[in-house]
């Protein structure tokens, strides 16, 4: 099977699947759009997607598993409200989120930009309060031995263990009831980039399912240098890395006002 199957009486050689194509592997024929590099295509299926009569179909992404565009777009007031309501939880409930509301929160992180549309994110998810605890103890361990090492964010660490051994407030993990870690493969070198982009999409569906998140940085930083305890700890895949970490669970209070943030700085050429 070709990688471009063309419905002849309906096509109207308009040329948007060849203007809009991101590999630039299509063009137009005398009967139509043709794929001139099968493997240079990265899936993404914007030619059938943006086809305005559905007379394309490409075979890594069939127009019969593309879901038609029904509902309107939100207005622009609605949805700048919606994206300035998120916010980062650090506080949450000690019951621990079902099964059920992370597989939602995840499945939508499918649908994140990746970079040449790679995809490929797998995700291990923490539950077991003694492991997160552990966790974060190992996070604690590598921050030593950063400083020890000289680290650039020395003072910065020991202000943290200060915080988590002295006061014994987790400021590492904090007592999130569970952990998500993001991993990629090995030789995926836009992994964390990736992950960032699904971290973002999973931030703002979130509270549509009475979840509060946010990004666990020091884990994340931790995970990201490849500190073999934490590994150990989440039972890291073969040829595979930890590219982010997120906090997850009910929030414990509500937010009821939204924050100011800098002013916009932008110029104009």
């Amino acid at each position: 099977m070709d990688l471009l199957q063309v419905d002849k009486s309906k096509c109207l050689k308009c040329g948007i699947c060849v203007e809009c194509c991101p590999s630039c592997i299509i063009t137009m024929g005398v009967d139509g759009p043709e794929c001139n590099f099968d493997r240079g295509c990265m899936s993404c299926g914007h030619c059938v997607a943006l086809c305005p009569v559905g007379a394309l179909d490409n075979k890594y992404t069939p127009l019969e598993k593309q879901r038609p565009v029904t509902k309107p777009m939100l207005d622009a007031e609605t949805a700048y409200e919606f994206m300035r309501m998120r916010r980062s939880v650090r506080a949450f409930k000690a019951a621990v989120p079902t099964e059920e509301d992370l597989t939602k929160l995840l499945n939508i992180t499918r649908y994140a930009p990746t970079a040449g549309n790679s995809q490929g994110m797998y995700y291990v998810v923490v539950r077991d309060a003694e492991k997160i605890k552990a966790i974060a103890d190992a996070v604690a361990d590598w921050m030593e031995e950063e400083i020890e090492a000289g680290s650039e964010n020395k003072r910065y660490f020991m202000t943290v263990l200060r915080v988590y051994r002295e006061r014994g407030q987790d400021i590492i993990a904090r007592k999130a009831p569970c952990l998500v870690f993001a991993l990629a493969r090995r030789l995926n070198t836009t992994g964390v980039s990736n992950a960032e982009q699904s971290w973002a999409y999973a931030e703002l569906f979130a509270p549509t399912i009475g979840l509060g998140t946010t990004i666990a940085g020091f884990i994340q930083t931790c995970g990201i240098a490849g500190y073999k305890p934490l590994l150990d700890l989440i039972g890291l895949p073969p040829k595979h890395k930890v590219v982010g970490c997120m906090m997850v669970g009910y929030p414990k209070y509500k937010f009821r006002r939204m924050p100011e943030r800098q002013h916009l700085k932008v110029e104009f050429k």
